[in-house]
């Protein structure tokens, strides 16, 4: 091979791969297709939306390609007997006569060793918890936001906790609450609620917001209720961080059962581990 030879060759080599790196360039720069992970009580979807469909990767381990179909609320898409629906930051799957992924919310996580950050949609809020707990959707406006709260509000998140958590056991099960209301009687007992039987323990600081802490129990037909709730004024609206342990008495079960009681106090520090990792984001 001649020099000239050999320097066109050399020439037309960083050409073509000066061709593949811009080419490479463009495609790399193209604008990413929205996307959404949504936490279900029976696990995650991960939905990547396109102009007229989605795909779907769930939990389970399966993955879809919806098209996008005519829907008179929300957002629907729907192939065959499987649709997918898209209501803001709320969502659910339903494959059949059956809901396979149900009360799911839009947000982010982050997990870390054993625990899962929950950032809701709006960014307002994060917590932590154990990543075998069940995040579950908002509920909308409802009286449940807060315990026996009479006024409406938002329940922003709840985390479940399973009878399976600790099995063999008198324990039920538990759940941990985010809930708000800007309703003027929530806002006007926030820090005070005067309702059950319950104890004002002292005031909380959590990421630097000062909360009132309160303790509620009820007991009946051999069940029994713990909660633990922190209130706080913020932004003109009532914020409750709370959560509730169930259980049931001991002497329910027959001796040859071999149900010990649960570890109660084991259970209470993760709730309130998850409770002091609340912090407000604006």
């Amino acid at each position: 091979m001649s020099a000239r030879t050999s320097s066109y060759y050399v020439v037309i080599c960083i050409l073509v791969v000066a061709l593949a790196l811009t080419v490479g360039s463009i495609v790399g720069k193209r604008g990413a297709e929205p996307s959404a992970t949504y936490y279900c009580k029976e696990g995650t979807v991960s939905a990547a939306y396109a102009s007229s469909s989605v795909a779907l990767a769930l939990s389970d381990g399966r993955h879809m390609v919806l098209p996008q179909t005519i829907s008179g609320s929300g957002v629907r898409y729907a192939s065959g007997t499987t649709v997918f629906w898209n209501k803001g930051d709320n969502a659910f799957v339903t494959e059949g006569n059956a809901t396979t992924y149900s009360d799911c919310v839009a947000g982010t996580e982050t997990v870390a060793y054993d625990d899962t950050t929950f950032t809701d949609a709006s960014r307002t809020f994060v917590f932590s918890f154990p990543s075998d707990f069940v995040l579950s959707a908002e509920q909308g406006y409802t009286q449940d936001w807060a315990l026996e709260s009479t006024s409406t509000g938002m329940m922003l998140a709840q985390v479940y906790v399973p009878k399976t958590f600790m099995p063999k056991t008198n324990f039920g099960d538990a759940k941990f609450t985010v809930g708000v209301s800007g309703d003027p009687d929530a806002i006007a007992s926030c820090l005070a609620p005067q309702f059950g039987s319950r104890e004002k323990v002292s005031t909380a600081m959590i990421d630097g917001t000062t909360f009132a802490a309160f303790s509620f129990s009820d007991a009946g037909a051999g069940n029994f209720y713990d909660t633990t709730s922190y209130r706080a004024l913020k932004g003109g609206e009532c914020w409750s961080v709370e959560y509730t342990i169930h259980s049931s008495n001991i002497y329910n079960y027959p001796p040859e059962l071999g149900i010990a009681p649960f570890d109660e106090t084991k259970m209470k520090n993760i709730l309130e581990g998850m409770a002091r990792s609340f912090r407000f984001l604006k």
